[in-house]
């Protein structure tokens, strides 16, 4: 995936730090005066950067069942809660990437494009989710060395009675000569009120295989990661001991319940039970595209997800140009249930633009799809995984990634930031 020259630039840092040893303090050290990264836990200016709308959106309603019309256009209702500016760097704009929600919060990952490593994390109290507070930000770079850290995905460890929250993120850093790759997983200690601080703790930080990581999920004390080309699935225990490697080609995203793990790998798209089964699936193509893959289930007549982490049989998959496809895991993990296909494209010279980047589902059966320059999607899943598309609302910026909690819906779209959507089913 992106940032190959890393390899390089290393080894020309490894000699420049052998040769200048006594003269230069290791970035990357807790013993130095910056450890790679900046805090901002400044609740006024932070909130600076939310901006309350609270405005109706207009969205294309389709209708593909006759006798639906009318039924399904006039039961929801879509508004604009708030915006999140990305944060910046100097003149440097970040773009939000992934998003994760949990036990009233929200936690959004920032990345850079291109050659330059600069990601963060911001934490925002959605407690209400009507009236959010930015509580917390970190930027991942050092100011005099100029090395950074992408952030590609954020997953929460469950609090502990007496102990803080801990935080998990997969990505890339450049620079740090003990690294074999840039590729890492990397553990953070949040303080009692849920915020980022800086510490002289050693840097909790795995080593993985391939140029990114991808994906992260935190499951019954175990830690499943996903890292792009040259890398695969790690598992490893909390001490960050690994416990397991599955070489996966270009490796995006891994999901975890009581009955399934699940990772997807692209080039083109394959669905694997790590080590059991893996299955072509389409799609995927593009090396340095976002997909994901979400699991879910049914029971007593409804969909049911509990966070984004669901305990069932279906699999969603956003497969970039092949769109979106829904697997019963029970019944087939090659041949989908259902299907929907890629956004119209708008403009040929921008193909890639118009792809299936992330999906997200919500208790009802209610499912979010992140389409690029197309916006977001509105579907509906019934309890045998069939999908109906509804509608579309047009974000006017691409839509990166999706995440759902409720009837509220929080969308990453890049260098445009956060928006937090509140959809109402009108009964």
């Amino acid at each position: 995936m992106k940032k190959i020259l890393w390899l390089v630039f290393t080894t020309l840092l490894v000699a420049l730090i052998s040769c200048e040893k006594n003269e230069t303090i290791d970035p990357f050290s807790s013993e130095g005066s910056n450890d790679g990264k900046i805090i901002d836990n400044n609740l006024i200016s932070l909130n600076e950067r939310i901006e309350f709308t609270k405005s109706p959106l207009l969205y294309t309603f389709y209708d593909p069942d006759p006798d639906l019309k009318g039924s399904l256009a006039s039961s929801i209702d879509i508004q604009v809660i708030a915006d999140l500016e990305s944060p910046r760097y100097k003149k440097e704009t970040l773009q939000a990437s992934h998003i994760r929600i949990t036990d009233g919060f929200a936690y959004i990952g920032y990345n850079t494009q291109g050659e330059r490593y600069l990601g963060g994390i911001d934490i925002v109290d959605i407690n209400p989710a009507t009236d959010p507070k930015l509580i917390s930000n970190v930027i991942f770079i050092n100011p005099e060395t100029n090395f950074g850290k992408d952030v590609s995905s954020i997953d929460i460890e469950p609090k502990v009675p007496g102990f803080n929250n801990f935080l998990w993120f997969a990505g890339a850093e450049e620079g740090n000569p003990l690294l074999t790759s840039p590729a890492i997983a990397e553990r953070m200690t949040l303080n009692a009120d849920n915020q980022f601080e800086q510490n002289n703790n050693p840097r909790q930080v795995f080593d993985l295989k391939g140029y990114v990581g991808t994906d992260v999920r935190f499951f019954k004390d175990k830690i499943y990661i996903t890292s792009g080309t040259g890398g695969g699935l790690t598992v490893l225990n909390k001490e960050l001991s690994e416990l397991n490697f599955y070489s996966i080609e270009n490796a995006r995203s891994v999901d975890v319940n009581k009955n399934y793990t699940v990772a997807l790998g692209g080039n083109p798209g394959h669905l694997y039970g790590p080590g059991v089964w893996d299955s072509e699936i389409g799609g995927a193509t593009d090396p340095e595209a976002k997909s994901i893959v979400r699991l879910c289930y049914e029971t007593g007549g409804t969909i049911v997800t509990k966070g984004t982490k669901c305990t069932g049989n279906f699999a969603l998959v956003a497969l970039g140009e092949d769109g979106l496809k829904c697997f019963n895991l029970n019944i087939s993990s090659s041949v989908p249930v259902s299907a929907l296909p890629r956004p119209v494209i708008q403009d040929e010279a921008k193909e890639w633009d118009y792809v299936t980047n992330g999906v997200s589902i919500a208790n009802g059966g209610w499912v979010y799809i992140a389409n690029g320059a197309a916006g977001l999607d509105i579907a509906k899943m019934d309890l045998k995984g069939n999908l109906t598309l509804l509608g579309n609302i047009d974000l006017g910026a691409s839509v990166n990634f999706v995440e759902a909690s409720d009837n509220y819906v929080f969308v990453a779209t890049g260098l445009g930031g956060l928006k937090i959507l509140k959809v109402t089913e009108n009964i």
